[in-house]
């Protein structure tokens, strides 16, 4: 294998995996904000033959909460040129018949995540764009947004080639946190969702690694393979805080969830999901919303604390993701620490010069 030894620059940008979820939650809640949808609509309204094969009471929330009963797609292995076909895409999931009913559990949708979204946004959107054509026209030109969800050859020269995790790094992760051995048993599991999951794109690669390929990003899946940089995703959450993007009615009803945690019968671990979004406390127990990625990627946005926090990596920590890598957590811990030694949010003027 050769060696990669090209520098990380000031434009370098990265596979952003999962944060490409949080995007894509941004763009359904300018829909929402624009009266075009509402997250309680059924998929049926915008999509009538979505509703066969007992699919019929499938919500807008349902698929951007994963409960859509569609965590893998039974019996499919994609390859490219099904991926961008827009109308064989559209019967696909017309015909399939959910893995369990619809809205009874939680099972992260991994990828099928970005087929359904997709196919849903273009039949609201008003010109019936894709996800990333609209987030393109609509928000990173407009804000200048350096992230891209599609075809994007003019920055090829700019993206980080991924790489797997070392052996020494994944011992590191474990010993970290030893709940990831339990994770491993549900990705492992031959009989589990994630392992139907990562079935359905099998013909394109058998590790994430193969999102280097460049034919991929044409795709435009709006659950996995945006690209971008940790400053862009900041920039971009940055504009929902401060009402750029949306009203302050739809920002109220993200900005904090609404239902219980609960267990997630891909990953293995309870989770808050919603709209589209991850929720979790900080360390301040604060929410903070956003999304996590595959091998440590992750943005959040703390409401309260006016605090977004954007890590990217191309080594993927492959041993851990979300709550459980060790890199993103003790930047996060540091960032939160900093955060308390102003009086505004933490520790009272009088009680600094008890400090060192």
């Amino acid at each position: 294998m050769t060696k990669m030894t090209k520098e990380w620059k000031e434009d370098t940008i990265s596979t952003i995996f999962s944060c490409t979820k949080s995007v894509t939650a941004i763009c359904f809640a300018i829909l929402v904000d624009r009266g075009l949808c509402d997250y309680s609509d059924k998929v049926t309204k915008y999509w009538p033959e979505y509703g066969a094969n007992g699919k019929q009471d499938t919500t807008i929330e349902m698929v951007l909460s994963h409960t859509a009963g569609l965590p893998y797609f039974p019996d499919v292995k994609l390859n490219i040129e099904d991926m961008v076909d827009h109308n064989k895409m559209s019967k696909i999931i017309e015909n399939l018949r959910p893995v369990y009913p619809v809205g009874t559990k939680t099972a992260y949708h991994a990828l099928t995540f970005g087929f359904l979204a997709d196919q849903v946004f273009r039949r609201i959107d008003t010109e019936h764009r894709a996800v990333g054509q609209f987030f393109r026209e609509e928000i990173a030109t407009k804000h200048y947004i350096d992230i891209h969800i599609g075809e994007c050859s003019s920055e090829e020269n700019r993206l980080a080639r991924l790489f797997k995790c070392p052996k020494n790094l994944v011992t590191r992760e474990i010993a970290y946190d030893k709940s990831i051995l339990k994770l491993a048993r549900y990705y492992y599991n031959p009989r589990g969702y994630f392992h139907q999951a990562r079935k359905n794109m099998s013909n394109c690669g058998t590790d994430f690694t193969m999102f280097n390929n460049s034919d991929l990003r044409i795709v435009g899946q709006p659950a996995v393979n945006g690209i971008g940089s940790a400053r862009a995703l900041a920039q971009l959450h940055q504009l929902i805080l401060d009402g750029s993007l949306i009203s302050k009615d739809t920002f109220d009803v993200i900005r904090y969830p609404r239902n219980m945690t609960a267990f997630d019968h891909l990953i293995g671990e309870p989770q808050n999901k919603e709209h589209g979004f991850t929720y979790n406390r900080s360390p301040n127990n604060t929410w903070q919303f956003g999304h996590p990625g595959v091998g440590g990627q992750m943005v959040r946005v703390d409401v309260d604390n006016e605090l977004i926090i954007a890590y990217l990596t191309n080594g993927l920590k492959t041993a851990g993701c979300g709550e459980h890598v060790f890199t993103f957590n003790r930047l996060q811990k540091k960032v939160y620490d900093c955060l308390n030694r102003i009086p505004k949010f933490g520790l009272h003027p009088a009680d600094e010069d008890n400090e060192e």
